[in-house]
């Protein structure tokens, strides 16, 4: 059955149905996109469902652990990232999927098509213009209303994807955070986990895949992940539940924390939920309504204001923001410059790393190669093993070491470009002069790198294998000689290893300050745009109410006042948007 917004009961926090008003407001004033929405988040409630999303870093298994919830492999998973839109999971008597187009059409297709349109293989950068997807099927979990939600990885390669997450948060009523060992968490994750726990208590922490990390390195992700969401945060999160979504859909390996996982979603089903339902209302009624308010408001604003005095604006922005760009441009010379300096000095602690631990490697691996028994070819390929972990070590500690030197360095340098493009998105705000612009917000300060890491580390395996004569020279030599050869060619390849890749770990960190720069400018640019645009689109709106005459104008602007007072009588006297 179809729920009509008009079927929604009275709200203890404001106006009797206050979405359903705020639709009926939205759908006289011509706001077909707020109506669609209103209309989508009354339905859920009035459903009584709720979401409970899977956010986290792409590549964390999210979609195989909601997968293994739902005892089947229902949502797509792959090698690249495989999920591009939000994907929504709730209780029906019949499997099917519907795919919400952009342009309003509803398509129903089969659960064994989800691909085609969720994952990043079957539509690639959301070529085919899917808003949502939601399955439904049953399944006790999702009996009592809970919706699981699959999410965009974030950090993705695919930036479209990040932001469909983002722009789905106010949507979260509870949140599965998965994380990972490589990196723990993420400042991605971090800051997913704080606009989540601006509206919700119910986060739980899961580390999948930990079939694959040993219980060390688990323990350690596990500590550290707590101890940054604490800090950064001021959040004191139930302890992290490790699983491996991969084994459970198999059938194999321990359970884990798999069970208390399980338990905790049904407690809060049963605990939470209808808490949740009106945390969720509450929360709609007041992000909705605000958006309306402030639509109403640029309305009004076009329509009190002289068309002269907007044209005038207009050309004053649009002059402001050429000017923008031509010293953006001049700032990009000034970031080549620094960017060039950021590459001299890595390469300087590069070779003053090398400098300074090689020999100790070397030592380590000397000490360590005496040790080595069994066969003249077991010992050569022990000996390129032993090799390889130092190295490995070694180089990773001084990546991790590294990388924040070079993120603070990145962050200064940027720091300078976010300075001197939000004088201009201010200046575009002072010429503009009032909401009927929708001037795009200022650019918050770079925290670190934008662009993720490529770095893998290369082994040198041909350096390892023996030639024909090398082999035969090796079965004659003698034991004393042999083990010298050995040694030797140890060290020599211990030596290439560690000097070949740390100067991957420094031409992967000037990647990622080159494309997180790229980035930045890309940012900007498109926000000088936007404004420039707005500003248009305002003159657009203001001349064609004047053509209309005084009196339509007069008429219109009573029309939208009224509006006006009727959604501010809907949010009530309460605190803002959270």
């Amino acid at each position: 059955m179809v729920v009509t917004v008009h079927q929604l009961e009275p709200t203890a926090y404001g106006a009797p149905g206050g979405l359903a008003a705020l639709a009926e407001v939205a759908s006289e004033t011509g706001s077909a996109d707020l109506v669609s929405e209103i209309r989508a988040f009354a339905r859920r409630i009035a459903e009584r469902r709720y979401h409970v999303a899977c956010v986290g870093q792409f590549k964390r298994g999210k979609s195989s652990l909601l997968n293994a919830l739902l005892g089947e492999p229902l949502l797509p998973t792959g090698v690249v990232p495989a999920t591009s839109v939000i994907t929504l999971v709730r209780h029906g008597t019949d499997r099917q999927a519907t795919v919400h187009m952009r342009d309003g059409r509803s398509v129903l297709v089969p659960v064994a098509d989800l691909a085609a349109y969720v994952a990043e293989s079957g539509n690639p950068g959301n070529g085919k213009g899917v808003v949502t997807v939601e399955v439904s099927l049953p399944h006790p979990l999702l009996a009592t209303g809970m919706c699981l939600v699959d999410t965009p990885g974030l950090a993705s390669p695919f930036r479209e994807s990040t932001a469909s997450t983002e722009a789905f948060v106010p949507q979260i009523d509870a949140a599965l955070v998965v994380l990972g060992a490589d990196p723990p968490v993420s400042l991605d994750e971090l800051e997913m986990v704080g606009a989540v726990a601006d509206q919700t208590d119910e986060i739980i922490l899961v580390l999948n895949k930990a079939d694959r990390v040993p219980e060390a390195e688990r323990q350690e992700a596990r500590r550290f992940s707590e101890e940054r969401i604490a800090k950064c945060l001021g959040l004191l999160a139930a302890p992290t539940l490790e699983v491996s979504a991969t084994e459970r859909l198999a059938g194999t390996g321990p359970s884990r924390d798999w069970d208390a996982l399980v338990d905790r979603l049904v407690t809060l089903s049963e605990r939470s939920g209808a808490a949740l339902l009106r945390s969720a209302e509450e929360r709609g009624v007041r992000i909705l309504g605000r958006r309306l308010l402030d639509e109403l408001a640029r309305r009004e604003a076009a329509l009190v204001r002289p068309v002269e005095e907007t044209a005038a604006r207009v050309d004053a922005l649009r002059l402001c923001a050429s000017e923008a760009e031509r010293s953006l441009g001049d700032l990009g010379h000034l970031f080549d410059a620094e960017q060039e300096a950021l590459h001299r000095a890595s390469i300087s602690r590069q070779e003053e790393f090398l400098a300074s631990s090689l020999p100790g490697a070397q030592q380590q691996l000397l000490d360590a190669l005496p040790t080595l028994r069994g066969t003249r070819a077991s010992r050569w390929r022990a000996g390129n093993t032993l090799a390889q972990g130092i190295f490995r070590q070694l180089v990773d500690e001084w990546r991790c070491r590294e990388q924040p030197v070079a993120e603070r360095m990145y962050q200064h340098t940027a720091q300078r470009f976010v300075e001197l493009a939000n004088a201009f998105l201010g200046r575009l705000s002072a010429a503009g002069e009032g909401p009927s612009l929708e001037l795009p917000p200022l650019l918050s300060s770079e925290r670190g790198f934008r662009a993720r890491s490529r770095l893998y580390f290369t082994e040198l395996l041909s350096t390892t294998t023996r030639s024909p004569l090398r082999w035969l020279l090796d079965t004659v030599r003698p034991p004393g000689s042999f083990r010298a050869a050995v040694d030797r060619h140890a060290r020599e390849y211990l030596e290439r290893l560690v000097r070949s890749n740390a100067s991957r770990v420094t031409g992967d960190l000037d990647d990622r300050v080159l494309e997180s720069r790229r980035s930045l400018e890309r940012e900007v640019r498109e926000r000088l745009r936007h404004g420039h645009r707005a500003a248009q689109r305002a003159l657009q709106r203001a001349q064609h109410h004047r053509a209309l005459g005084e009196a339509a104008v007069a008429e219109e602007l009573a029309r939208t006042r009224a509006a006006r007072a009727r959604v501010a009588a809907v949010l009530g006297p309460g605190p803002g948007v959270r």
